[in-house]
């Protein structure tokens, strides 16, 4: 597995997880105060997960952060400097299996070869006022 923290203007704008699997019981790959938790789990057979509830906690979200993850063919995540240039400043090509979180800078997509892929990303989703769209 492979981790890669993109950064464009000295911001960290995206964690990047390469075939994400694991054989750790339980791993994180996200930093405690970041806004979505992502973790893999390993677990043999018969292994039970106690039963819980998730309490509720008054959180300030800012921002919308998404996840996508790759489950064929390829998605290209370009990344930009400026809300006024097309420029691409970053390019990345996910394939099958690959994950990447999102979580603030200006980005688009392409498909590169037929793809399905799953989108996660904080809700509710408030048109008009979640997002602008930029260049084309």
């Amino acid at each position: 597995m492979n981790l890669e923290k993109i950064f464009i203007n000295n911001e960290h704008v995206a964690l990047l997880i390469r075939s994400i699997e694991t054989t750790k019981r339980v791993e994180f790959f996200t930093d405690n105060d970041d806004q979505l938790q992502i973790a893999a789990f390993s677990m043999k057979q018969e292994t039970k997960i106690q039963p819980h509830i998730h309490l509720n906690q008054k959180r300030k979200i800012v921002g919308t952060n998404e996840v996508l993850f790759v489950q064929s063919g390829t998605l290209i995540v370009n990344f930009y400097k400026n809300r006024k240039k097309s420029n691409i400043e970053k390019s990345v090509t996910l394939k099958s299996g690959d994950l990447i979180y999102l979580k603030s800078g200006i980005h688009g997509f392409e498909i590169g070869e037929d793809c399905k892929f799953i989108e996660i990303k904080q809700g509710p989703f408030i048109d008009g006022k979640d997002k602008e769209k930029l260049f084309f």
